[in-house]
């Protein structure tokens, strides 16, 4: 299993956690989160994850909100490690298929962009039917 953590700005990712609990519930037990305040240093949160990172065999995932942001570039310091990996523009779909999947062993980080990727879409009156007859109530 690897050791998802979830990094951003401000409150997100412990808002996005909270989210994914109520889905998955303690599936997502072992999550950790990392919320870059105002007047905090990301850099001193980076120091300490090497620490645990260096003396851990698990692989780490990383996702950030904002690839070029504060978080994501102290956090890019961390792939010197070997067993780091980081992804940008966390959504609720690509945590969900990484928690979920990480419960069997099984994540395949290339499949949870994909499913995040494919949740963002665009609907309006232009582009859906709506037929009420069909929807079941």
């Amino acid at each position: 299993m690897a050791k998802i953590i979830l990094a951003s700005h401000g409150g997100l990712s412990a808002g996005m956690l909270d989210s994914v609990k109520m889905i998955v519930g303690e599936l997502a037990a072992d999550v950790e989160t990392y919320s870059l305040l105002p007047g905090r240093n990301p850099n001193e949160y980076v120091t300490e994850l090497k620490e645990k990172i260096s003396t851990s065999s698990e692989e780490f995932i990383i996702l950030c909100d904002i690839k070029g942001g504060s978080v994501y570039n102290a956090m890019i310091q961390l792939l010197d490690m070997g067993n780091v990996e980081i992804i940008s523009g966390m959504n609720m779909n690509i945590v969900l298929e990484l928690v979920i999947k990480n419960s069997s062993g099984c994540i395949d980080i290339d499949n949870a962009l994909k499913e995040g990727k494919e949740g963002i879409q665009l609907k309006n009156k232009d582009n859906v039917a709506v037929n009420t007859e069909d929807e079941d109530f």
